[in-house]
């Protein structure tokens, strides 16, 4: 892509003035219609050094209302940052509806800066290129804008400006040695970058490689890129969202392999149960110092019907664990800011850092689950959520070094409705059972017929379910600790 740029072009000062007066006005306009199309979207500008972001994206901002947007100036990470997954602060980073999010380097500069500094970098940085691709599909087809920019300029140039830095007391001290090994590395850089913009030019967020040389052409240049893409988009639809071509046909269910019962086939006395949950508890305990020195970060997230206990399942599993090293994430309705941002954001706000465990009383199968049935989402949302989750799991979790347990409490519906009675007659339980839990029983078969989809799509071999047979409790409260005590050993 960056060979077939030319690099001469230029613009003259009357035409400059002309055309980005006009520019700033659309733009102004633009930035209202998203926001009352509740249109997500990010603009990011990366290029050389020297090749003129921060101008950019100053540019930018002139023409913008300031609180419509939001800067991000991407540095190297954090030690917070560091310690979580790859895209991590860049998902947590991502527009709520409306809102535009401007990042000065992103997501390309640090898969690049980070991979290219490790022996293995090449296979490295295709693994981080899937992610990003993924990373970018997942957020459009949920609506947002991506809007990707790279300003080109020659070594010889970036030499020139660097000089030009130096020379000006002003700017010196941005041009520190790194940055002059980096331009030293502009040949040997050229032919990664080219690839890395190729594999990622994809069609619902291509790239637009732009001539800085000449720095007006250069911002005329990025404000034509954004008003026409912009201007697409928002003429897309009576919602915004870009016109489609005729539906997908929906996907058909796949039968379920995953077995399920409620009834365990060696059940245990609760006596017997209890003597091994302190075992279990104790060697958990042990594991979780190794995890933490190890910096393993561990998912273990509970899904399964109303009264299964999954509440009791937790209490036992991190009874004696050390409260500083793990979090309980319990999982209720979306709130208002929630609902703006994609549906997986919330969840991955809260991956555990490195050696860390997070707990999650219910997920992102919400998705596939309560929103399904409910109507809370539409379908082709809730069909294409299956792949998202799949692809969510291996390059958030298992890409990272980490682990995740799933898994699926499963209760006959009488055994539901004995505990729901029992809980509606005991004054110290009748706070868990509400009207709501009452309905859902109502809608048991299509519930039922939602979770054998969902084990089905989303039992991988990189992260299967595991079935807890729930109507005994203890027993459940075993298997449970059990298998979350052997995964922990496989990642030690």
């Amino acid at each position: 892509m960056l060979d077939k740029v030319d690099l001469t072009k230029t613009v003259d000062e009357a035409s400059f003035d002309e055309s980005l007066t006009g520019y700033k006005q659309r733009m102004s306009v633009l930035q209202r219609t998203l926001r009352d199309q509740k249109t997500p979207t990010i603009i990011l500008i990366e290029g050389w050094n020297a090749s003129g972001i921060t101008m950019s994206t100053q540019a930018i901002i002139q023409s913008l209302d300031p609180r419509g947007f939001t800067l991000h100036a991407i540095d190297k990470p954090t030690d917070e940052e560091k310690s979580r997954p790859f895209l991590w602060r860049f998902w947590t980073r991502t527009p709520p509806r409306g809102r535009i999010a401007l990042f000065a380097r992103s997501w390309y500069s640090r898969a690049i800066s980070e991979e290219m500094q490790r022996s293995a970098w090449k296979k490295s940085l295709e693994g981080k290129i899937h992610s990003i691709n993924t990373f970018e599909r997942q957020l459009t087809d949920d609506g947002t804008v991506i809007i990707k920019i790279f300003l080109h300029i020659s070594r010889e140039e970036q030499k020139s400006r660097l000089e030009e830095r130096e020379r000006n007391p002003l700017t010196a001290w941005l041009v520190t040695p790194s940055i002059w090994h980096v331009h030293n590395q502009y040949d040997t850089s050229k032919p990664v970058i080219d690839d890395l913009l190729g594999e990622t030019n994809t069609d619902y967020a291509p790239w637009t490689v732009i001539e800085a040389t000449d720095r007006k052409y250069a911002i005329l240049k990025v404000y034509s890129t954004l008003v026409k893409s912009l201007e697409k988009r928002v003429g897309g639809g009576k919602d915004g969202h870009p016109k489609r071509g005729k539906e997908k046909e929906p996907v058909r269910p796949r039968k379920n392999p995953v077995k399920r019962s409620s009834a365990p086939e060696n059940a245990c006395t609760k006596e017997d149960c209890q003597q091994q949950l302190n075992t279990l508890q104790i060697e958990m305990l042990e594991l979780h110092y190794l995890l933490f020195k190890r910096k393993i970060p561990l998912v273990i997230m509970y899904e399964g019907w109303d009264a299964a206990g999954k509440g009791g399942n937790i209490t036992r599993i991190a009874r004696y664990m050390n409260p500083l090293g793990y979090d309980v994430i319990p999982i209720a309705a979306p709130d208002q800011s929630e609902k703006e941002h994609h549906y997986l954001w919330r969840f991955i706000k809260n991956y555990p850092r490195a050696g860390h465990i997070a707990i999650y009383d219910r997920s992102w199968y919400g998705r596939v689950l309560v929103e399904r049935v409910e109507g809370f989402c539409s379908a082709p949302e809730w069909q294409r959520a299956y792949q998202e989750i799949n692809e969510m799991e291996e390059d958030y979790f298992m890409s990272s070094g980490g682990g995740i347990v799933k898994f699926w409490l499963e209760i006959s519906k009488e055994e539901q409705l004995k505990r729901f009675q029992q809980r509606a007659s005991d004054p110290s339980k009748i706070h868990k059972i509400t009207e709501e839990d009452w309905r859902n029983r109502e809608k048991w078969d299509q519930y039922d017929e939602a979770i054998d989809e969902m084990l089905a799509r989303t039992s991988t071999s990189i992260a299967p379910w595991t079935v807890v047979e729930s109507d005994d409790k203890w027993y459940a409260r075993v298997k449970a600790l059990t298998t979350v005590i052997d995964c922990a050993r496989t990642l030690l």
